[in-house]
């Protein structure tokens, strides 16, 4: 992320604070509007949203915002399952 440019995300939310760590960031971008970041690493838009509201909900649930849980699924795909047989062919 460029640092000449300002956060401009809304992290604070009724007095709660949705960043303590200072982890994701909100910027203005002349081509796309505004780009997000999550430790200076590009993120998609609607994840950024989605990490907020996700640590708003822990927030009132009394639990802690900052400790995060992005990108430590890796989904599914070719090889990623183990099958608790084998086949026979």
């Amino acid at each position: 992320m460029s640092s000449d440019r300002k956060n401009i995300g809304g992290t604070k939310l009724f007095g709660m604070d949705l960043d303590p760590n200072k982890d994701l960031c909100l910027v203005e971008d002349d081509v796309k509007g505004q780009k997000a970041y999550y430790k200076d690493k590009p993120m998609k838009y609607l994840d950024y949203y989605e990490e907020l509201a996700n640590r708003e909900t822990k927030l009132i649930q009394g639990k802690d915002a900052g400790g995060s849980s992005i990108g430590i699924f890796s989904g599914f795909g070719n090889g990623t399952l183990k099958k608790p047989f084998k086949e026979i062919n």
